[in-house]
Order: C-alpha cells, then structure tokens, then sequence
C-alpha cells in the first residue's frame, strides 16, 4: 500500500467555495446514522474533513482524489459491517467482493494522488480566479464564415454510386408498380375500398 508523500503541514484551503462544496458532497457520500441528530452530522462532517486534510491535498485535482479515498475509505468500512449482519451467504459473499473491488479503488486513487504530489510545488497551476457577478453571453451578430472548402454546387458522386443509386431507385418504383398492378387485378386501377 502506498501513502501520501506530502507533509502533513500542507492543508487545504477550506475557504475556496470548490473545497467547501467538494467536503459537503463528501459528507453526504459517508452513510447518515437513522434519525440523526444535529450534533451526530457534526462529528461525522468533522471526521470526513480530518480524514481528507490527511492526504494534504494542494490543488482541485488533489482534492478530489483525496475525496475519493476517503468516500471509498468508508463505503468499504460500511460493506464489511453490512456483510458481518447479513444472514445468506449469497449476500455475505457479494459484500466482500464489493469490499475487495472498493479496497482496489481506494489503492489505484493512492498511487494517482502520490504521483500527483510529487509534483513540485511551482509546477501547480495558480487558483482560478472568480469573479463574483456573472457575466453576460456575447452577443454574435456576425454571420460565420462559410466553409472555404464547401462549394454551391457538390461534386456529384463517382459514377459507380450513382449507378447503385439509380438501380436502387428504379427498382423501388418497378416495385412499386407491380404491387399497384396486383392490387388492381392487373387492369391497371385500383379497387375501390371494401366496406368491413
């Protein structure tokens, strides 16, 4: 198993709206206890952030990393009890494999984020920076440019599929034809329609 090589020292910044809302989803990722309480979603918000400051993330790749350990961190926990409790072997043995395959996960998300951490610190890209009115679209008025390869008139297709073309169609209206005739016994009209 391989563990973050960053320093501990190195937190996240909590402030950034993108940390903020990443450790609210998170949060709500780690199973609720029945009727929770006030101060039970507490704990468990500040058991979620020690687990993610941890990792030591620096920037938003970091830190999603680090989220997606620490929420297969405790789905896998939350297998192992459910499997503990249940009482067929099917379901037992089911809740294992998840817990093995969520225990792979957890391992692979480590090994990105090490890498991701040694990278060293002046090759991180600045935070973004967000201004806090919106914008309005652009108006276009101009009309796009036409396409300089684009003609009025298309090269017809190569002789060959126009000749497929025109079989084609041609058979479909000798078809056609021969259906007319068949349904108007061979006179060449259709029957008037017969009342049911």
């Amino acid at each position: 198993m391989s563990f973050p090589s960053a320093p501990i020292q190195t937190q996240p910044n909590f402030d950034s709206p993108f940390t903020r809302n990443l450790l609210g989803t998170l949060t709500d990722s780690v199973r609720a206890l029945p009727n929770e309480t006030e101060a039970q979603y507490k704990d468990r918000y500040t058991a979620v952030v020690i687990a993610f400051a941890a990792y030591a993330p620096r920037d938003p790749i970091e830190q999603m990393l680090a989220a997606q350990i620490v929420a297969a961190h405790h789905a896998a926990l939350d297998c192992l009890v459910q499997a503990m409790a249940a009482e067929d072997a099917l379901t037992h043995a089911r809740l294992h494999r998840i817990h093995a395959s969520l225990n792979r996960a957890i391992n692979t998300t480590m090994r990105l984020l090490s890498k991701a951490q040694a990278r060293p610190a002046d090759s991180l890209p600045p935070p973004p920076v967000i201004e806090d009115r919106v914008q309005p679209a652009p108006v276009v008025t101009a009309k796009p440019p036409q396409h300089p390869i684009r003609r009025e008139n298309p090269r017809p297709a190569n002789g060959r599929t126009a000749d497929l073309r025109r079989d084609s169609a041609e058979r479909a209206d000798a078809d056609l034809a021969a259906a007319l005739t068949a349904a108007a016994g061979g006179t060449g009209q259709m029957p008037a329609a017969r009342a049911s």
